[in-house]
């Protein structure tokens, strides 16, 4: 018997060894251990698990023998392979390369265990070949992300003209950082969850089995079958897409989404492949402005892969640490519990909508998020627990070049030119979180942000980035004395 292990965050529609004539039985591990690793949000858990059972009936639906191992069956993920093979029979086992470092490996060595042949093909979850992107970032040992996104778009031909890039510029990204306009802006309605029964279950299940756990799983807000994602994709490119690109990096107290796509989620999973997403933005053409269009672009074809490529790339990220840093998040991070009076509010603003969807949007986690928790000194590796464990979308390949690198500067520069921490000015202009008493609000940002300067220069001085404001820096402090 010849068995397919088709992983919960590859549930493509045309997995490539679910179609091949060659697989006799796709194999399904639900695994409670897995889920228990971290304080994982029970939205994240629904969300994976509900998409799992409803891909299982699409195959079933197709004609596909699907053999599982339950939630309630209790076993871990090795064990669940192991009875899976057991109880049918299987002589070997082949699955497709999973994102996350470590995956492989476990499946293989159970594999060895139970005495099967075994074997894989290439992660298909991703528009860029496995070897194709490997070399590259061999070739360039400092690669940066501008660097590699023009070479997808000449590698694709996506948003080319010729051997230039369409419309002259290669990017857009100084013409997307508008704030929300003072007057306020209509921001188009999500898509509303219609949960059927098999989601209501999961949900239902969740919450028992995971009670501990952050969030509430019955405010799961996201598609979790392949047509409703495919729905949401399509709203977003007819309703937000066309003012993605300007409003990228705005921010609302009240408007988590505002116009970003939440895709991710999808995507990371496999219920949309980032080349249909691409070819339905793109099928839009002329009728979204090129600034929000190569945005948009940049993201999937360029940011998305880019990480990918640094993860594999760079493994030593995971355990970086440049600023040595070394406080742990407290527990009212994962609890909400006795959240400090004292945190500045738009950290607790974006804190509750994480606790409450899963979710903030990329500018957000960075400049917010991100920011507060490098200026206090956190370290880097468990500001990446709590993000793997919180949002919905975050699963390692994608979040240790995001965390360890973009966010924590824990790397010193490889994958950010420099730490992404700013005052209160920023965050004022760019979401206006406050109404009132708005110096002394932008206080705690403000001055977090002068301290971490101060803190670190020794480390930061040879940032050619960092020249004026460490220069602002050292007056500020001549000033005082």
């Amino acid at each position: 018997m010849r068995a397919a292990l088709v992983l919960g965050t590859q549930l493509l529609p045309h997995h490539p060894l679910v179609d091949d004539p060659g697989t006799d039985v796709v194999l399904v591990v639900e695994s409670a251990a897995l889920f228990e690793r971290l304080p994982y949000h029970q939205i994240k858990i629904a969300f994976l698990l509900a998409a799992m059972r409803h891909h299982v009936a699409d195959l079933r639906g197709r004609g596909i023998r699907v053999e599982t191992i339950d939630l309630a069956d209790g076993l871990t993920f090795a064990d669940g392979i192991g009875e899976l093979v057991r109880r049918h029979d299987v002589t070997e086992l082949r699955w497709m390369r999973a994102a996350d470092r470590g995956t492989d490996e476990r499946i293989r060595a159970t594999c060895e265990r139970l005495g099967i042949a075994h074997g894989t093909v290439a992660d298909a979850m991703f528009l860029t070949p496995e070897a194709d992107v490997d070399a590259w970032y061999a070739e360039h040992e400092h690669a940066r992300m501008e660097d590699f996104y023009r070479w997808q778009r000449q590698r694709t031909g996506i948003l080319m003209h010729g051997d230039g890039p369409a419309g002259g510029q290669w990017n857009y990204d100084h013409d997307n950082r508008e704030p929300l306009p003072k007057g306020g802006i209509e921001v188009p309605t999500l898509p509303e969850p219609r949960h059927d029964d098999v989601t209501r279950a999961t949900i239902a299940e969740v919450r028992e089995r995971f009670a501990s756990h952050p969030g509430d799983a019955r405010d799961l807000w996201l598609p979790v079958t392949r047509r409703s994602a495919l729905h949401w994709l399509q709203r977003f490119v007819d309703e937000r897409l066309p003012r993605f690109g300007r409003y990228e990096d705005a921010m609302h107290r009240d408007e988590p989404v505002l116009f970003h796509s939440v895709l991710t989620p999808m995507l990371n999973v496999g219920l949309l492949h980032p080349q249909e997403v691409l070819d339905v933005a793109l099928a839009r053409g002329g009728d979204v402005p090129l600034a929000s269009l190569e945005g948009f672009v940049r993201q999937v074809l360029g940011w998305r892969e880019h990480m990918r490529g640094m993860y594999r790339a760079h493994p030593e990220l995971e355990h970086a640490n440049a600023l040595e840093l070394d406080r742990e998040l407290e527990d009212w991070w994962y609890t909400l519990d006795d959240v400090p009076l004292t945190l500045p509010e738009p950290v607790r603003v974006v804190l509750q909508r994480v606790h409450a969807l899963a979710y903030a949007h990329h500018i957000e986690r960075l400049m917010v998020l991100g920011s507060w928790m490098l200026m206090q000194g956190y370290a880097p590796r468990s500001v990446d627990r709590w993000f793997l464990s919180l949002f919905v979308d975050a699963y390692p390949w994608v979040m240790v070049a995001n965390v360890m690198g973009m966010s924590q500067f824990a790397d010193g520069g490889l994958v950010g030119t420099k730490p992404y921490v700013s005052g209160g000015a920023y965050l004022q202009r760019m979401g206006r979180w406050w109404s009132s008493d708005r110096a002394a609000r932008e206080s705690a940002f403000t001055d977090a942000y002068w301290a971490f300067l101060d803190r670190h220069e020794d480390v930061l001085a040879g940032n050619h980035r960092l020249a004026q404001p460490l220069a602002r820096m050292r007056q500020r402090r001549a000033e005082r004395g």
